[in-house]
């Protein structure tokens, strides 16, 4: 069985092509009816440097200061970059902490990856292991001080210690060449310093990677939180970083001003940010106010009331009890920001847990798709998945249920499989990010389930500590729900870090467990395939195999979601692969 090293140094071998030649890989549109479109993403990459330039182009009407009000169900929990990855976390911190490259979204949904605070997405060469990268001329820290290419170096350096096991892992795997990266250096806090050999610093503004096999794919990954520059100098206590944030050490348009645990984040004005260095931020809102601990009903409450007009929903859907009235007032309507997602809902099924696989395609047989979404507001919570990837993404098709049920499953046939593999009577505990609108799909499943034979316990978890718990290979559950949106705009880090055998570790993404040798193989075939459009190509195959032969997911729903804001917010869009108010673009009228 080859290694994950091997399907991740294939994983955006397609996109490579793009890189170096500066061109793109564009889909058609999925959408219909009334919904949002859903069109594939067409994808960019600014190799010579051009779109990297700062400034970002103004927002037309945009005017600046004033408080914008977020409201947020809960804090976050990590405040170290090198522990982010969920998605509404990560959007917040990117105005406060830059990378070394970021993507930009135009406002006709296509994308283009840019320099942050490199002057490009990167000078590839020795086929693709060694990668240049300059910084730009005057990048700061909220205290003065110069960024410097060793700052970034630390900042990778420390992500290889185990206690930074949530945040992205793919530069450090590609530096190394190990899954267990860890293994091949511990990081810094033993005194120990990853060598020349893979990240070199010839002076203040280069940065030079060496990498263990070919990675085109690596202007991507450095997109992502390794690569925000951190002091060494300051990093004594890093559990102290975590917990108050990077301080002075900011980088981008913000940084923290007060942080009330659980309960309030204000962000003020970072005065050292320079726009003529930054093609993506803003900085129109003189500060950024969460509220957090506001549910869904009382966040669309007040909002649907305007009773604070610079508020908005950061990242939490209208309520379900009252989406669908909203979308049909017109002068509430014009206040929401209705999309669907690069999201991908489902229900994972531990293999670890469940090992026979005929029991995993019962709970699959029964489960109740179309009850489940009915309770969550319906058509505005997505369209029914069949998928277990977006259907953004370049290759899409849409695909029969591969059980051969209707969308609301089928508990009879499931009953007969469970009858036929002798466990009638399974247990399965289920358990999902808990909210008072997601509560509700509980019933619906147990009913779906206990008909077809199972035993059903229960388990929504707190909501802030959600993904930590589910990414434990010890913990109790069988049936997971989660989110995913790719890392950055295709396949290639959805099936590698899902279904990829290597991928099963604690603080991982593989949330079914799953480790099949077959699965490897075909994700790395898949993935060695140069052609982004033909690569595209091969992922439904793919999909369509991984859930016939070893159901290890349930499909729920391509996220879709409708974002509220005042009467007084301007430049309210959605980021499409974060699933939340985009904080680039968002200024107050007066």
């Amino acid at each position: 069985m080859r290694t994950r090293k091997f399907a991740r140094a294939a994983a955006l071998a397609a996109v490579a092509a793009l890189a170096m030649a500066g061109c793109s890989a564009g889909g058609t549109n999925a959408g219909g009816g009334d919904q949002p479109k859903a069109t594939q993403d067409k994808l960019t990459l600014d190799a010579e440097g051009k779109q990297s330039r700062g400034p970002a182009a103004p927002v037309p009407g945009a005017q600046s200061g004033g408080t914008l009000n977020l409201t947020w169900r809960a804090d976050f929990p990590h405040y170290d970059p090198a522990k982010i990855y969920t998605a509404p976390d990560d959007e917040a911190f990117r105005v406060m902490n830059r990378r070394l490259t970021l993507l930009k979204q135009n406002d006709d949904g296509t994308m283009v990856l840019v320099g942050d605070l490199a002057t490009n997405t990167g000078e590839p060469s020795d086929g693709g292991k060694t990668w240049k990268y300059t910084l730009k001329d005057g990048v700061k820290y909220a205290d003065g001080t110069p960024i410097k290419s060793e700052d970034i170096k630390y900042g990778v350096e420390r992500s290889f210690d185990t206690k930074f096991a949530t945040g992205p892992q793919w530069v450090q795997i590609w530096l190394s060449g190990k899954d267990d990266f860890h293994s091949f250096y511990p990081g810094p806090f033993s005194g120990q310093e990853l060598g020349s050999d893979k990240i070199e610093t010839p002076d203040a503004k280069t940065i030079i990677f060496h990498l263990a096999a070919p990675q085109s794919d690596l202007p991507f990954a450095v997109s992502m939180t390794q690569t925000v520059p951190i002091r060494r100098d300051r990093d004594a206590k890093p559990d102290v970083l975590d917990a108050e944030g990077l301080g002075d050490m900011a980088t981008g348009p913000y940084k923290i001003g007060s942080h009330e645990v659980d309960k309030t984040l204000t962000l003020v004005k970072n005065p050292q940010w320079d726009p003529n260095s930054d093609s993506v931020r803003h900085q129109y809102p003189d500060q950024i106010h969460f509220q957090f601990g506001v549910k869904a009903k009382q966040e669309t409450d007040q909002l649907k009331a305007d009773t604070d007009p610079n508020a908005a929903a950061y990242y939490s859907g209208v309520d379900a009890d009252q989406v669908q009235a909203i979308m049909q007032d017109p002068n509430l309507k014009k206040r929401v920001v209705d999309e669907e997602t690069g999201g991908l809902q489902a229900f994972a099924i531990n293999t670890a847990r469940v090992t026979d696989v005929n029991v995993r395609r019962a709970i699959a047989t029964a489960f109740p798709t179309k009850d489940v979404v009915t309770t969550q507001g319906g058509p505005f919570f997505g369209t029914i998945a069949t998928t277990l990837s977006p259907r953004t993404s370049v290759g899409y098709e849409k695909e029969p249920n591969p059980f051969g049920v209707g969308e609301n499953g089928d508990p009879d046939k499931a009953k007969q499989i469970l009858t036929l593999a002798g466990k009638l009577g399974y247990t399965v505990n289920i358990a999902w990010d808990s909210t008072p609108t997601a509560d509700r799909w509980g019933a619906p499943i147990k009913r779906a389930l206990e008909a077809a034979g199972f035993k059903v316990n229960l388990n929504p978890v707190q909501d802030k500590g959600f993904y930590d718990a589910i990414k434990n290979l010890d913990n109790p559950y069988d049936l997971i729900w989660n989110q995913w949106s790719a890392d950055w705009p295709t396949n290639r880090t959805v099936y590698s870090a899902l279904y990829y055998g290597g991928a099963v570790m604690d603080g991982g993404n593989n949330f079914a467990q799953l480790k099949v040798g077959k699965v490897d193989e075909e994700i790395n075939r898949v993935q060695a395939v140069q052609d982004i459009v033909e690569q595209g190509k091969l992922y439904m195959p793919l999909d369509q195999m991984i859930q016939k032969d070893y159901a290890p997911a349930v499909p729920l729903v391509y996220s879709r979601k409708q974002i509220m804001f005042g009467s007084k917010v301007g430049g309210a869009r959605m980021d499409i692969l974060a699933s939340s108010l985009d904080l680039y673009n968002a200024y107050l009228t007066k």
